[in-house]
């Protein structure tokens, strides 16, 4: 009997524990809604993660608004740079502009120093009887002499004298083989020869270094243009310096006006006898300097005559001789104008004014 009432005593006192236990903690609720809360504790926490997990239309905004700034400047950036390229380019080609230009003027200034410094001559030196060997007053004719009286001084004979002093030129310009011209243009170049084909592409004669170059032969023809082709390669200038002038072939009306180019050697005169002008692509045709035999010779004829850009006459037989002048053109990638033409000797008839072929 004792043990049970020990047990139920024991058993009052927890639940007086328990009862006590859940009266405050109504109590501890009761009072947090008194401070003013809408809801329970639990309630509040929700909201709070509510708000947390889904956030209010403003900042929403606000972070779009961040986002977009952002992108903005980074556009802005790029765009600073792609300006800072572009002005850099305009820079650079102002520079290699004024370069080019700087170039041809210093070229234009002394190829036309150098034409006027050089003595031209006619191919023909009269000698009259009774008076010594002179130069002309008026190039190719002869000066009549103090004592002639009324007579006319009579020509005995005329000496062949080579077109410019190439003796005098060669302790200057050591690598000269020639002299070109056509008549009304600003070609009037020495025709040099070195030991590649890349040296006078940016050096004129006296070895300055110049973009415009010189006219040369190849570095594998014989000097004195005896070879069956010989290739002859300037610039192309769009002021008409070096080769520039024979862009102008590409018109008939220019072609029938300059049939032929002179060239002048130390041991000759020649007219280059135009027969044609065709357009090549360099990294898969170049002008041959020789041909396995007459057929292909005749061939090659054939072929450059059906593309020239102007028509000619002018036959050519296989005991003649070629003489090719190559520069670029700028209708495609790499392209280059070949004038072509046959190598005639030049003479001269009793009138020293008066060459004939």
């Amino acid at each position: 009997m004792s043990g049970n009432k020990k047990d139920e005593k024991t058993t009052d006192k927890e639940a007086l524990k328990k009862t006590s236990a859940i009266a405050r903690a109504a109590e501890s609720r009761g009072d947090a809604g008194l401070d003013g809360d809408d809801g329970d504790a639990d309630h509040g926490l929700e909201a709070e993660e509510l708000e947390a997990a889904e956030p209010s239309p403003d900042s929403a905004l606000k972070r779009r608004r961040q986002e977009k700034s952002r992108r903005n400047r980074k556009k802005t950036i790029i765009l600073y740079i792609l300006l800072c390229i572009c002005i850099a380019a305009v820079i650079v080609c102002a520079v290699g502009l004024g370069v080019e230009l700087y170039t041809e003027r210093v070229s234009i200034k002394y190829y036309t120093e150098l034409s006027a410094d050089v003595e031209k001559r006619p191919s023909i030196r009269p000698i009259v009887t009774g008076a010594p060997a002179q130069e002309s007053a008026r190039p190719g004719l002869p000066e009549r002499p103090p004592d002639a009286g009324n007579d006319d001084p009579v020509m005995e004979e005329a000496t062949w004298v080579p077109y410019v002093d190439f003796e005098a030129l060669s302790e200057r310009f050591p690598g000269i083989v020639g002299w070109i011209v056509l008549e009304g243009t600003l070609l009037d170049y020495p025709v040099m020869q070195g030991t590649d084909n890349y040296y006078y592409l940016s050096y004129l004669p006296d070895g300055t270094r110049n973009r415009a170059g010189s006219v040369f032969l190849d570095y594998r023809n014989s000097p004195d243009f005896t070879d069956r082709n010989s290739l002859i390669y300037g610039h192309m200038s769009k002021v008409g310096e070096m080769f520039g002038a024979l862009k102008n072939y590409r018109t008939q009306s220019f072609y029938e006006a300059h049939p032929y180019i002179n060239l002048y050697t130390p041991e000759h005169d020649y007219r280059i006898v135009l027969v044609a002008g065709y357009l090549v692509d360099s990294g898969v045709e170049v002008p041959p300097l020789s041909f396995r035999d007459d057929a292909a010779f005749e061939r090659y004829i054939a072929n450059i005559k059906s593309r020239s850009v102007f028509r000619s006459d002018v036959t050519v037989s296989n005991t003649d001789r070629l003489v090719c002048l190559c520069t670029c053109a700028y209708d495609f990638t790499n392209a280059r104008l070949v004038i072509v033409g046959k190598l005639v000797e030049a003479t001269w008839s009793a009138n020293p004014n008066l060459l004939t072929q």
